[in-house]
């Protein structure tokens, strides 16, 4: 028997496969994780997210909010072949380029009933993409 492949060669994420434990997605460039697109971050509050490089190059967003700011705002500059798991109940995003791909992970009972989107402040956004175009450039 062969094994199951799954590809997404289209923009944006599609999720290629889940059962009563996982999720896994192939997730590509899509506009709003682009770095003139984005906007907000994103939590899950039930489950850690894990995501994975596969081409191109990407920044991962992590950070903390107490009321409506967001803090300890940290930008990391993915790898290739490395597992970056981001846990519950911490926000996050990706900036990603044209030729990005990432994989992610994450459990099959994670949707918009456990987790949050939150809005980017203007200072925040231009923060995050000054600090991203540095990371983009090496």
């Amino acid at each position: 028997m062969k094994p199951d492949m799954f590809e997404n060669n289209e923009e944006g994420i599609l999720c290629v496969y889940k059962n009563e434990k996982w999720l896994v997605c192939i997730k590509n460039w899509k506009p709003d994780n682009d770095i003139m697109g984005i906007a907000h971050l994103e939590i899950h509050h039930s489950t850690d997210e894990q995501f994975i490089l596969a081409a191109g190059k990407a920044v991962l967003i992590t950070a903390e909010r107490t009321g409506d700011r967001f803090s300890n705002i940290e930008l990391t500059l993915m790898e290739q072949g490395k597992v970056y798991n981001v846990p519950q109940e911490v926000w996050f995003y990706s900036i990603t380029q044209k030729d990005t791909k990432v994989i992610y992970v994450q459990d099959s009972n994670c949707s918009m009933e456990n987790s949050d989107f939150a809005d980017l402040s203007a200072e925040e956004i231009s923060e995050i993409q000054d600090r991203a175009r540095k990371l983009l450039a090496q």
